[in-house]
């Protein structure tokens, strides 16, 4: 069973995905900050991160950077509302992008795709 963090400040969007992953027979976790998830990361390894773009005070791109740094076999998916800040993704070596709204099935598709080079 893949591992799955969503990490996102927006607690209704964390429950959502956390649903519709778990439904998809993933293994998943949850954090709204880049504090929560570098606790969360000590002891639960994930295979894909979901990491929204603005997380408050928290930069989505740098702890991206962090995480690749570190866990260069963790994939990473950047999630925006905003399009122009997900411009240049691949500069912080992120696997892929997701706009929102999203529709769900291509959520999953890219996840899958993902999932399944590794």
């Amino acid at each position: 069973m893949a591992r799955i963090i969503i990490v996102d400040d927006y607690k209704d969007l964390q429950d959502f995905f956390k649903a519709l992953l778990e439904l998809n027979h993933f293994e998943v976790r949850s954090a709204g900050s880049a504090k929560e998830l570098n606790t969360l990361l000590e002891s639960f390894v994930p295979d894909l991160i979901l990491l929204d773009v603005m997380l408050g005070a928290d930069s989505g791109i740098k702890i991206c950077k962090e995480i690749k740094e570190k866990h260069k076999e963790i994939a990473v998916i950047l999630i925006s509302a905003n399009p122009k800040l997900l411009i240049g993704y691949e500069a912080c070596n992120a696997d892929d992008i997701i706009e929102k709204p999203f529709d769900m099935h291509v959520v999953l598709d890219k996840i899958n795709k993902l999932l399944a080079k590794r």
